[in-house]
């Protein structure tokens, strides 16, 4: 007697023949990507070969030349800007190189603010036991401009991680940081992930995440 087992792994993220072009002389083709629900991807290179704008074009912030990219069972091509926005707030969360804040706001105020987006209700124990994870609980009522740039820093991930996105995308997230908080933040990446069973994507060509991630892909 013969038992056949089928596993079916559910694709959360899927590209194909992606292409971009800011020019005739500055264009990037991409690898094609098939990512199981709840895996993890490091996404490595060196300066200009295109991390970001691949980084960008999957979290649907810019619009490809070519190919597709879908989420779930969703691919971006299809929606409107408006449902892309509220997709994307939904769904994602996005660790930028460069900080956006509201600077007229606390910290707290700034992670609070950022569960409305996705019309979550405001949820100060998640606000509070994030930023305790992140060393930042002491700043929760300060205003962002006094922050420094490794606290500024840790105040963007956990904008990206406190309305439990199902996918996590992250920008050179351990680019300002020492050894010891490098290793913190990306084990705090990946303990967030998996408590939500959500992707997680960084890139990087900081060589020191290399070793922490099994997934890689090569621009």
């Amino acid at each position: 007697m013969y038992v056949l087992i089928i596993f079916v792994f559910k694709l959360m993220i899927k590209t194909s023949k992606l292409q971009f072009s800011y020019s005739s002389e500055n264009s990037f083709s991409f690898p094609d990507i098939s990512l199981p629900k709840g895996e993890h991807l490091l996404i490595l290179g060196s300066s200009g070969v295109g991390k970001t704008t691949l980084l960008h074009l999957l979290a649907g912030l810019l619009p490809a030349s070519s190919g597709s990219i879908t989420v779930g069972n969703t691919e971006l091509q299809n929606l409107s800007r408006k449902k892309l926005d509220a997709f994307r707030g939904r769904e994602m969360g996005i660790i930028f190189q460069n900080d956006y804040f509201i600077n007229a706001l606390s910290v707290g105020e700034n992670l609070e603010l950022r569960l409305y987006f996705p019309d979550k209700k405001k949820d100060s124990a998640r606000v509070k036991e994030l930023a305790e994870r992140l060393g930042i609980s002491n700043l929760l009522h300060k205003k962002v401009t006094a922050l420094s740039e490794g606290q500024r820093q840790r105040l963007s991930i956990a904008l990206a991680l406190v309305n439990k996105p199902n996918i996590i995308f992250a920008d050179e997230p351990t680019a300002s940081l020492d050894d010891e908080n490098c290793e913190k933040v990306v084990t705090l990446l990946k303990e967030e992930a998996s408590n939500s069973n959500a992707n997680l994507l960084i890139i990087t060509h900081d060589q020191r995440v290399k070793t922490m991630f099994k997934n890689h892909l090569y621009l």
